[in-house]
């Protein structure tokens, strides 16, 4: 199963964004576009995601530019 700190690893398109300092709809978009992303899909539809506390720490290292580049390939 998980850990005590599993959840603080995995965060909604909220907290993303936030810490991201970009719009909710922009990680949305990241995360259809961009299949090496760690997401979790959560419920029976798979509506609820969670995205990898690496994923922020990723998009602060490559430049905006390249981000883009990237989700529009």
């Amino acid at each position: 199963m998980g850990t005590a700190d599993d959840g603080q690893e995995w965060l909604t398109r909220a907290q993303v964004a936030a810490a991201l300092q970009v719009h909710v709809v922009t990680v949305s978009r990241w995360i259809s576009t961009d299949p090496d992303m760690r997401v979790r899909r959560l419920g029976p539809n798979g509506h609820r995601v969670r995205i990898h506390r690496t994923e922020v720490e990723r998009r602060l290292t490559v430049p905006a530019s390249q981000q883009d580049a990237a989700a529009t390939g």
